[in-house]
């Protein structure tokens, strides 16, 4: 088994395209392409855990499950990144699936509940050591035991996670992955992790707090019935997706993202990151995959290419174009304080 790499961070503001990367690196031979890990360890909470954790803490960490997204895909509010078989696995959100099963190993293994008990067989002995550490030794053991010895890890929405991966993982390189803001918000506004953000902060404001890590039952009080509604399970899903937010709310939060992200990344050697664009990767993706692969250090073979090609849908671009013209007036105008910050990044 070939020594592990440094490991590389695909980030993003979410709805970039950076899905499509991690299943286009998922057909590399040497690419062990983890999606969603941080993601995982990062729902309704505020960071990733610090401090050392020995093995038992660990993979509690990771198997534990998370009632909130239970009921989310119990109700129906199935974002598509969620990709365990609920209907034939062994998990069931009734009554709890481990948070690294509802994303993570499903994009590993045909098996994901083989992995899960593999797994769960080796990492709770490991000793004590700090949470980067134990981040570290589990790429290590998946790439070990998948074969895959080049590590990307990719979650969505995590342009404010740079921070913290840094930390713990010192020596780690980064691919920014953008798209145009209007087309990266409109397709916010209809996901469902992004439209639970808006709704969440809309909520925080109303309830005169500073942020939706804040709200409580007593907070929620002052919120609107039919907002706390769309919060609290049980879901209605349908009422989930027929409320009206407003486009700008999501070009606003795209441009909050970009900006942070942006200012993170400049922190990072100019030798340890490159970016990625959206729109480039549909247009030409021989020549962009070939790139990146450069920057991993790992071939660019003509039959991978080849196949990374036939999973690229060019029409998908220009999603904001069909919206009409006041309301896309309104969201390019949110997404211009980000785009600026964009452009000044890139140069």
């Amino acid at each position: 088994m070939e020594a592990l790499m440094a490991v590389t961070f695909i980030v993003g503001s979410g709805r970039c395209g950076s899905t499509l990367v991690s299943r286009l690196l998922r057909r590399h031979p040497v690419v062990l392409s983890v999606s969603e890990f941080f993601a995982a360890l990062t729902v309704r909470r505020d960071g990733m855990p610090l401090g050392e954790l020995d093995g038992a803490a660990f993979w509690e960490l990771l198997s534990a499950n998370d009632a909130y997204l239970d009921a989310m895909v119990r109700d129906g509010l199935r974002a598509p990144e969620l990709t365990y078989p609920y209907e034939s696995g062994r998990f069931r959100p009734e009554t709890g699936v481990p948070m690294i099963s509802h994303m993570t190993l499903p994009m590993l293994s045909q098996d994901p509940d083989r992995l899960f008990d593999e797994l769960a067989a080796e990492v709770p002995a490991w000793p004590a050591r700090p949470a980067g550490q134990q981040y570290t030794a589990f790429f290590e053991l998946l790439a070990d035991r998948l074969g895959r010895p080049v590590v990307v890890e990719r979650s969505g929405a995590s342009l404010s996670l740079v921070p913290e991966l840094r930390r713990h993982f010192p020596g780690a390189r980064f691919v920014h992955i953008h798209r145009g803001g209007p087309d990266c918000a409109d397709s916010m506004s209809r996901h469902v992790g992004f439209r639970l953000t808006a709704l969440a902060r809309q909520a925080a404001r109303l309830a005169g707090v500073a942020s939706p890590a804040q709200l409580n039952p007593e907070t929620m009080a002052r919120v609107p019935d039919e907002l706390v509604d769309l919060l609290v399970p049980p879901f209605d899903a349908r009422a989930f997706h027929d409320y009206r937010i407003p486009a700008q709310v999501f070009g606003e939060m795209w441009s909050e993202m970009i900006i942070e992200g942006c200012q993170a990344l400049r922190a990072v050697p100019a030798e340890s990151r490159t970016a990625l664009s959206f729109e480039s990767l549909l247009e030409d993706p021989e020549r962009e995959l070939t790139r990146l692969a450069r920057f991993l250090g790992v071939a660019a073979d003509p039959a991978w290419l080849t196949a990374a090609r036939a999973e690229i849908d060019p029409s998908r671009t220009r999603g904001a174009a069909r919206l009409e013209p006041a309301v896309r007036e309104a969201l390019q105008a949110a997404c211009e304080p980000g785009e600026k910050t964009l452009h000044a990044f890139l140069g």
